[in-house]
């Protein structure tokens, strides 16, 4: 390879110089600064300005997104997998695709009502159906939970003194949940006979909660009154009677 050494080359006659012909490439190796006082052509204006239009960039991988690693140098975040979504790995790094964290979603819904009233009398402590019949749940997932909301209202209460009345649950699962007369109290509008003048009506009583589930075998459910006693004969009667029945996961 021959090498020249010269301060300047101009052009032997004209005004243009030519530097190699079709097909050469013009080496310039690392260190050499190119420092330019006059007017370049030819050359996009985007790349002397440091910007680059979309057809100038270098072809690359279908779905990867260009970013910055911790040195300030450009890279390509990988594509993902579909349903991932772009996370940030905090200052000093680049993105990346990850699997979203999981998020509660309702699997399925049911309901059951009853408008007829139902009455119950008792002078110990009894959990009667109030919803015409035990609802048939199957869940979608066998990594769920299982909430479960009762509502009815009440007509005519008569009792005599240490009587109440409140909500319950019941839960039966071959394999799975086994929840018998759950209630949060036994004594819901305890000694009523005080309260209310032993005859009282129009009240609205709730019941919510949720259950682990671990199965996908069928749940029988029941929505119950509890009438409760502790030796006073009293009557209790429930109308419009709701159960709703939700499956959820994490």
């Amino acid at each position: 390879m021959s090498k020249i050494e010269v301060d300047q080359v101009d052009p032997q006659s004209g005004t243009n110089l030519t530097l190699g012909t079709s097909g050469d490439s013009i080496l310039i190796p690392s260190g050499v600064t190119l420092a330019n006082s006059g007017t370049v052509t030819g050359i996009p204006t985007s790349a002397l300005t440091g910007t680059i239009a979309l057809n100038q960039m270098a072809t690359g991988t279908d779905g990867n997104i260009i970013s910055y690693d911790a040195s300030g140098n450009p890279v390509a975040v990988a594509t993902g997998s579909a349903g991932q979504i772009l996370t940030s790995a905090g200052a000093g790094a680049p993105p990346t695709f990850a699997t979203p964290a999981a998020a509660g979603k309702i699997l399925q819904v049911k309901n059951q009502y009853n408008n007829s009233l139902v009455a119950d009398t008792t002078t110990t402590t009894s959990h009667f159906d109030i919803c015409a019949g035990s609802m048939t749940f199957t869940p979608a997932s066998s990594s769920s939970n299982i909430l479960c909301m009762l509502s009815a209202g009440m007509d005519i209460v008569s009792n005599g003194v240490n009587c109440g009345w409140s909500l319950s649950l019941s839960l039966a699962q071959s394999g799975g949940l086994a929840v018998s007369n759950d209630v949060k109290t036994a004594f819901g509008y305890y000694s009523a006979n005080t309260a209310f003048g032993g005859q009282t009506y129009g009240q609205n009583l709730s019941f919510i909660e949720s259950y682990a589930n671990s199965s996908t075998n069928a749940i029988t459910i029941t929505g119950q009154g509890l009438n409760y006693s502790e030796g006073n004969s009293q009557t209790i009667k429930f109308q419009r009677s709701s159960l709703i029945v939700m499956e959820w996961v994490v």
